[in-house]
């Protein structure tokens, strides 16, 4: 009986193990996956009259929000680079943010994860 409750032992044992092994490679992975999500964007953006108050403007709005991390907007191009975290903000949240001020927003090339 006492091997018998032993080796039960051992075995249940062996399962707790291997389950937290398990259940700390998921977090493990999902705080990865998180670290990646890092979003490089290109958009064009029409309506802009100068850079000191549309194209900075643009990245004042953008700064205040919640998942961005940088924004650069450019009078010159009719473009901004915006990195921003997916996990946080999505990309239609921020064009809408944008055309809420009345310029038209579009994203110019795929957008790209940035290197970690």
């Amino acid at each position: 009986m006492k091997k018998t409750f032993y080796v039960v032992a051992m075995s249940i044992g062996a399962v707790l193990i291997n389950s937290q092994v398990t259940a700390q490679a998921k977090e493990t992975a999902v705080k990865m996956e998180q670290k990646n999500s890092i979003i490089v964007i290109q958009l064009s953006i029409e309506g802009m009259h100068c850079q000191e108050g549309c194209a900075n403007g643009i990245d004042i709005l953008l700064g205040e929000q919640d998942g961005v991390v940088k924004s650069t907007t450019q009078f010159e191009t009719s473009s901004s680079e915006i990195e921003y975290d997916a996990n946080v903000v999505s990309e239609k949240e921020i064009i809408a943010l944008i055309q809420e001020r009345g310029f038209k927003a579009a994203r110019k090339a795929n957008p790209k994860k940035k290197e970690q």
